[in-house]
């Protein structure tokens, strides 16, 4: 199974989704498709059936919330809505958490995006802290964490840095790409890995990318002619037999 994890860049505003979004993410192949930073606008019954001519007929997205960001999960196969939600840590916390179950794979998927809270560290620990109380309760199910967590590995502490390596400790499997970035911020050279997926239960991850260019779609970049800031984060995902 292949799935897709890519932030495109809304900023929690309505922002019209490219045309040739759908196709791109087609192109790509995936089974399942997590958008992060994702507003549902005027655009969004024309995406949502682009995605359906694609072959994502099945879609769903997080309770709306105004002047907030979303989680944006589509499939080839059915979807049913999962019964975790986020707490009301802060505001901006529900709208950008969306669980899924996929009967068709015997899965459960966990769409995020940690909003960035690097002015308010509280409330940044607090999401992670979330996070790692759920990821302990479901760690014996076939389960898929994938978003923007808004962390780099190196990051100390202070950021939430080791926070991926409590999810490897609990034994979650990170799919960690083995080169490149998934974001360059618009100053400086120095980019991040923010975005993240992990899978538990008989899952394993076989590859994954950050794709900022497939054929003739640019997923991200600085330039005007690139969908969004940020590289798609592609991951390979198979059942181990026992």
């Amino acid at each position: 199974m292949k799935l897709i994890a890519w932030n495109i860049n809304h900023r929690a505003t309505g922002k019209a989704i490219p045309p040739a979004m759908a196709d791109a993410l087609a192109f790509l192949d995936p089974d399942l498709i997590v958008l992060t930073e994702y507003v549902p606008s005027r655009s969004h019954s024309d995406f949502k059936k682009a995605l359906s001519l694609n072959g994502f007929s099945n879609l769903l997205v997080s309770a709306y919330t105004p002047k907030e960001n979303h989680v944006l999960i589509a499939s080839r196969v059915n979807l049913e809505p999962g019964d975790i939600k986020a707490p009301a840590i802060a505001p901006s916390v529900p709208s950008n958490v969306l669980h899924v179950q996929v009967p068709d794979y015997d899965l459960e998927v966990l769409g995020i995006r940690v909003p960035d809270y690097s002015k308010a560290p509280r409330i940044r620990h607090a999401c992670w802290d979330w996070i790692e109380t759920i990821a302990a309760e479901v760690k014996g199910r076939p389960f898929v964490i994938a978003g923007d967590l808004n962390v780099d590995p190196s990051y100390p502490p202070s950021k939430c840095g080791n926070r991926i390596r409590n999810l490897t400790a609990l034994g979650w499997q990170h799919a960690l790409p083995s080169e490149g970035v998934s974001y360059w911020p618009l100053v400086g050279d120095s980019g991040l890995r923010l975005d993240h997926a992990f899978v538990c239960g008989r899952l394993e991850i076989t590859g994954a990318q950050y794709v900022w260019e497939a054929g003739s779609y640019r997923f991200g970049g600085r330039n005007s002619g690139a969908m969004s800031d940020h590289a798609a984060l592609v991951v390979e995902i198979s059942k181990r037999k026992s």
